[in-house]
């Protein structure tokens, strides 16, 4: 597996943000086997040895979609924003891809699309901050269980 610094130097296209929210929907389901139920939810520390937590939930139920929050359950200074993402996670192509950032929802459609001071692959960054967030969610669920997820 690429670390993100060679994912970041890379030229990101649409197929390659597809490929990482199926990716994220496979992890999430991990997580969240039930994601049609309002309410579902789990919490993890994806910081070993470290203070603090995280919680999935599921907020919105939909036909075909759900909306999921992950939330950061530490204390953090008041100048430090905490961490709110919120995840539509698409059933019928299984797909998840993060749809707000920290209460920002000016995420850009292009790739390219600069939006203040959004970096040129901001959507994609987002999408990978999430992939690396679930997996350690997966390490550490699998790591208080007995039996792996």
């Amino acid at each position: 597996m690429e670390n993100v610094y060679q994912l970041r130097k890379k030229k990101h296209d649409l197929a390659m943000l597809h490929e990482e929210c199926e990716l994220n929907f496979r992890r999430l389901h991990r997580l969240l086997p039930n994601i049609r139920k309002i309410g579902e939810e789990i919490g993890f520390s994806p910081f070993d040895g470290h203070p603090g937590s995280f919680e999935l939930r599921v907020i919105e139920v939909t036909r075909y979609t759900s909306l999921v929050r992950a939330l950061s359950l530490q204390r953090t200074p008041q100048w430090v924003a905490d961490i709110d993402i919120l995840i539509r996670v698409y059933k019928d192509v299984q797909m998840a891809e993060v749809v707000e950032w920290c209460r920002d929802r000016s995420i850009p459609w292009a790739l390219c699309e600069l939006s203040g001071l959004q970096a040129p692959d901001e959507k994609w960054q987002w999408n990978l901050f999430l992939s690396e967030l679930l997996v350690q969610g997966i390490r550490s669920a699998t790591k208080s269980s007995k039996t792996p997820i």
